[in-house]
């Protein structure tokens, strides 16, 4: 695998497909946040026709995920070209990350990815990995060169529905706290009651930049100092350096740090749910209806739950595939 450094400017990478197998071509590091610490940011305004009981809601699928596609549709160009290009994390372990002896990817998100290859060209190799930042996923859908598909523990809400479409919510996740297992603390408001009792400063949690975990713990009613990293793993490093003391990110996400590291510890109760969808560029409404097709099969055929027990069963309780909701 060649491995070479991207300028700071470049937040995405392409992997390149090659010989009909996928290759991982990352940088040696992502470029890190212009600050450590963020200030609480303004709620997001009221996005008009948007309810959040309802935002989860798809389109339909129209018919059978299958090779067998429209001339004139999305997916024709996407097989013209030879490859999904799918925007995905480098270092969410269990969802997406790069195993270091292969420099594959690797994790639930990219399984659910390469289902909806399959779908289209037959394979599961005819697929393009770009390594996009948290911040960056919404970005990765828009423009004149967009992504085809963000799957990247990406929680659907008003906000984002106003820029992109999703597809219907494939994962529940639940947002929780991830502390050093000799850490008293079971919550973020015994984090800062600790810290206060002590005399020390506000207690520092982490969470990815321009992810909803971050924005829920600025709606708390007395907030941490929140500290913004480009990506999850970069969290996790500062938990294990003390530079924070905590991560808040959904509970999967969580669950794969504390499989890298048993000296952590997922406490507390759960303070939001995450409905996961795939990312997909606006007004590509035949390409939702594909992707919902595929989702459909992966669940109905037992996929889905072959998934989860190959990446969760040993770290998280056992869970069904949430049902989809559709608004036509």
């Amino acid at each position: 695998m060649t491995r070479r450094r991207g300028p700071a400017a470049a937040l995405a990478v392409a992997l390149a497909l090659v010989a009909g197998c996928t290759q991982t071509d990352v940088p040696d590091e992502l470029p890190g946040p212009t600050s450590t610490t963020v200030p609480p940011t303004e709620a997001p305004a009221e996005t008009a026709d948007c309810d959040p009981a309802t935002v989860t809601q798809s389109l339909r699928p129209a018919g059978p995920a299958t090779t067998d596609v429209d001339p004139g549709s999305y997916m024709a160009v996407i097989r013209d070209r030879g490859r999904l290009r799918v925007g995905v994390d480098t270092s969410t372990l269990l969802f997406s990350s790069v195993d270091p002896l292969s420099g594959d990817f690797e994790g639930f998100d990219i399984e659910i990815a390469r289902e909806v290859a399959t779908a289209l060209f037959g394979g599961p190799d005819a697929i393009e990995f770009v390594a996009i930042l948290k911040s960056e996923r919404v970005s990765a859908l828009l423009g004149e060169e967009p992504l085809d598909l963000v799957a990247d523990s990406f929680t659907i809400n008003c906000e984002r529905a106003a820029e992109i479409d999703f597809s219907s919510v494939y994962f529940t996740s639940r947002q929780r706290l991830l502390v050093r297992s000799d850490d008293p603390a079971t919550s973020v408001e015994e984090l800062v009651a600790n810290a206060e009792t002590a005399g020390e400063d506000p207690p520092k949690v982490c969470a990815p930049a321009g992810s909803t975990s971050l924005r829920n713990l600025e709606a708390l009613t007395d907030p941490p100092e929140l500290v913004a990293a480009p990506s999850q793993g970069a969290c996790l490093v500062k938990l294990q350096r003390g530079e924070v003391a905590a991560v808040s990110t959904d509970d999967t996400i969580l669950a794969g740090m504390v499989a890298q590291d048993p000296n952590l510890a997922i406490v507390g109760e759960p303070f939001s749910t995450e409905p996961y969808g795939l990312g997909v560029p606006p007004g590509r409404e035949e390409w939702v209806r594909y992707v919902n097709a595929v989702l459909e099969d992966v669940r109905d055929s037992g996929r889905w739950s072959e998934l989860y027990n190959e990446w969760f069963a040993a770290h998280m309780d056992p869970a069904d595939p949430p049902p989809p909701a559709y608004r036509d």
